[in-house]
């Protein structure tokens, strides 16, 4: 693998959590495979299937207001055309409800791992993320 395959997948990392502060929920697509699952640290905690955790991730992107992340001591273990990120993610901001006008802040702490892969197109595409909460 290259510095620029290196890039690559850190970029993917790095431009996806934005997306919730942009409000680009229509991109999310472009960085998931079309196998994609996930694990998430909310409810619901089952294993979601790409249409599933993309409508999640679109609606709780949407609701995220005084959003901001930091990712702490990303590591990428590359296997040929596969990689495995691992990585703490924290969140900070507001849920917002539309309907209630209420909202709900949150300070959350996560275990991250991400498992990418190149396509065909030598593009990295999450194939499944798995999101764990740290107790606090």
């Amino acid at each position: 693998m290259t510095a620029t395959d290196s890039a690559k997948r850190r970029d993917l990392i790095y431009k996806y959590f934005p997306l919730a502060k942009t409000k680009e929920i229509e991109k999310i697509e472009e960085f998931l495979d079309q196998s994609f699952t996930k694990f998430g640290d909310s409810p619901p905690y089952d294993r979601r299937d790409f249409e599933r955790a993309l409508m999640l991730e679109q609606l709780q992107f949407a609701s995220l207001s005084d959003y901001d992340f930091k990712i702490e001591d990303l590591k990428t273990e590359v296997m040929g055309d596969a990689a495995i990120a691992t990585f703490v993610l924290q969140v900070t901001g507001m849920i917002v409800d539309d309907y209630s006008f209420r909202g709900t802040a949150i300070d959350n702490k996560a275990r991250a791992t991400v498992v990418l892969h190149k396509d065909k197109k030598d593009q990295w595409k999450m194939v499944h993320q798995h999101l764990s909460e740290l107790g606090g």
